[in-house]
């Protein structure tokens, strides 16, 4: 009896379960290139894991949550891990619909993925489009982000400002270079004329100039 119901049961799976059977998905794996060394057999526990991964995505498909584990079927197994699977209403006797599985394993799709530590391109669903990643959110919120480089450049635009204001006033205080340097040599300066020596006129003082005076100036009253 136990033997006619397993052949039974065997039966039923063989003719639900088979390449390019409706509502049937082909999975390729590619462990060897994604793990080099620290490759691992695929075996009856993996293929355990891969129906109860299955399951649970199904499980957050509206009204399916009562999928386990035996309503997902595999065949056509090879050794170099590639299979067919499909996934049966809880009374086993009809497949579910293509499009439902497909919108369960893009949804959970990373989730398969990091089980088995494998990526779109190593555990491929030939009829499954691969799905983008999310997006990583940084850590620190954008807008302060930008904020702290706003106040940055007004903060060194600041400090420039007054540095120039300080430097420019320093010059003005300072006046223009050499300018009492030449008033002092133009004092010190004696001409010669007609070879009597002349002293340059202090219009500061009022100096005069000996080599214009009389003999008569230049004696000194009694």
């Amino acid at each position: 009896m136990l033997w006619a119901l397993f052949f039974l049961v065997t039966t039923i799976h063989a003719e639900l379960c088979h390449p390019d059977a409706e509502n049937a998905f082909k999975v390729r794996l590619s462990i060897r290139a994604a793990l080099g060394d620290k490759a691992y057999v695929w075996d009856t526990d993996q293929e355990y894991l891969f129906r109860a991964m299955v399951a649970f995505s199904m499980r957050k498909v509206p009204n399916r949550e009562a999928t386990e584990i035996s309503h997902v079927l595999l065949c056509n197994i090879t050794q170099r891990v590639s299979f067919w699977f499909v996934v049966t209403d809880p009374s086993n006797n009809y497949t579910l619909p293509a499009a439902e599985v497909q919108s369960a394993i893009r949804k959970n799709r990373n989730r398969i993925n990091s089980a088995f530590f494998l990526d779109d391109h190593t555990l491929e669903f030939l009829k499954i489009p691969s799905t983008l990643a999310p997006p990583m959110e940084p850590s620190v919120p954008v807008w302060i982000i930008v904020f702290g480089v706003i106040f940055c450049i007004v903060t060194v635009a600041i400090a420039l400002l007054v540095l120039s204001g300080i430097r420019q006033r320093r010059r003005n205080n300072k006046g223009p270079p050499g300018v009492e340097d030449a008033e002092d040599k133009c004092e010190n300066i004696i001409t010669i004329e007609n070879g009597i020596p002349c002293d340059p006129l202090d219009m500061k003082g009022g100096h005069i100039n000996d080599g214009f005076l009389t003999e008569d100036e230049r004696l000194t009253p009694l």
